[in-house]
């Protein structure tokens, strides 16, 4: 099934409120002793539905496992955030969820449009707030500190409480169901 989630940030600003994480990135400096290369906010921020307050923040993205850790560092992340990560690679991100009252406003449509399955497997923290994971046939409510293992599975996010939930997503690239 293909990705369908409708991104967008090309016209919709991130809104204030929507929390910007701190990357930290160890390297080799010019004498090969461990360091930190870069420390600050990760510039991979997108809106995701249109709406400011529902967001994503992408870290790092890689096309193949093993990984090349020397070199200077290449976050992977080209300036066009995708769903899915590469096939034999991996992605860290984490996503503000805003209630649903603050994005899901079309009768239905846009929430059926967030259906969505990737090609991977998908290990999702709850870190802040609580989230229900639907799926086509049942749902579950999740809060922090709980653990999803999605398996390429159709699913969608649904955020019925009155504050933002934030999960952390690792995205392995596999296949979908």
């Amino acid at each position: 099934m293909p990705e369908n989630i409708p991104l967008s940030g090309r016209e919709v600003a991130v809104a204030a409120s929507v929390r910007r994480y701190r990357r930290v990135v160890t390297g080799l400096d010019a004498e090969g002793r461990s360091t930190v290369l870069s420390d600050g906010p990760s510039p991979h921020v997108q809106v995701v539905a249109d709406s400011p307050t529902f967001a994503m923040t992408d870290f790092w993205r890689h096309e193949k496992v093993p990984v090349d850790n020397t070199g200077a560092p290449d976050d992977g992340l080209d300036g066009h955030a995708r769903i899915s990560p590469p096939a034999e690679g991996s992605v860290l991100r984490i996503v503000e969820f805003p209630p649903d009252i603050h994005w899901d406003t079309d009768d239905g449509d846009r929430r059926e449009r967030m259906f969505h399955s990737t090609a991977s497997l998908d290990y999702a923290i709850v870190l802040r707030g609580s989230i229900w994971s639907v799926m086509d046939a049942d749902e579950r409510e999740l809060g922090e500190g709980d653990v999803l293992v999605q398996r390429g599975t159709r699913h969608r996010w649904s955020n019925r409480s009155d504050e933002p939930c934030q999960v952390a997503f690792v995205l392995i690239g596999g296949s979908a169901v």
